[in-house]
């Protein structure tokens, strides 16, 4: 904590933020699964659901560099942590009251996808506003720690909740960690005259 970019609140603000969304996202798709075949049981039902995810997040990750880089990056983060939450949340009601259709999911996980796309470049961009130029390198390795940390922690907890309460609890944990990221990146301050070196090349 006193040595490296953990030593700045603004990095820690961040870090946290993105270690708690990343740990809901590898929720999903163990949720997911679970719930498309209980509810249909068919496989193909299954990869209709999975694609209508991460389709628009592949498209939309095109989109949203362009747009974080014209926009203010820890809006288009809270905006995007702020529908994941509902996609996430709405999922979670429709399969714990047991009016899920498969449609419903595929749209509401679409929407899911896109918005991630957005997140993405926001997130990556918005690194450099928050760590000393000396750090940048040593942040991003953090970062990096901890989505891999993530990917190998979240399936394991999600199959724990899958089993134990249901898969619609796993969605609803996902919902809440968007919740607590919007709560770090909203007590996250960035100078909005601090650009990243990449945009004030690209102005100069």
């Amino acid at each position: 904590m006193r040595r490296g970019p953990l030593r700045q609140r603004p990095f820690r603000l961040l870090f946290a933020g993105r270690a708690v969304s990343s740990f809901g996202d590898r929720l999903v798709p163990v949720a997911l699964t679970f719930a498309v075949l209980h509810l249909t049981g068919s496989p193909t039902d299954l990869g209709i659901v999975l694609a209508a995810q991460s389709v628009p997040l592949v498209v939309f990750v095109l989109f949203g560099g362009v747009w974080a880089d014209r926009l203010q990056r820890q809006r288009v983060m809270l905006v995007s942590d702020d529908v994941r939450f509902a996609a996430q949340a709405v999922s979670a009601v429709l399969i714990l009251d047991g009016t899920a259709r498969v449609w419903q999911l595929a749209v509401l996980q679409a929407i899911y996808g896109a918005a991630e796309g957005f997140f993405v470049p926001a997130a990556n961009g918005v690194v450099p506003q928050v760590v000393a130029p000396e750090d940048f390198q040593d942040a991003n390795a953090l970062l990096g720690l901890s989505e891999n940390a993530t990917s190998i922690a979240g399936p394991a907890v999600a199959g724990v909740i899958v089993v134990a309460i249901g898969a619609g609890w796993g969605l609803a944990v996902d919902a809440a960690t968007f919740l607590a990221s919007a709560a770090f990146l909203v007590a996250l301050r960035i100078d909005p005259a601090l650009r990243s070196p990449q945009r004030q090349a690209t102005t100069m």
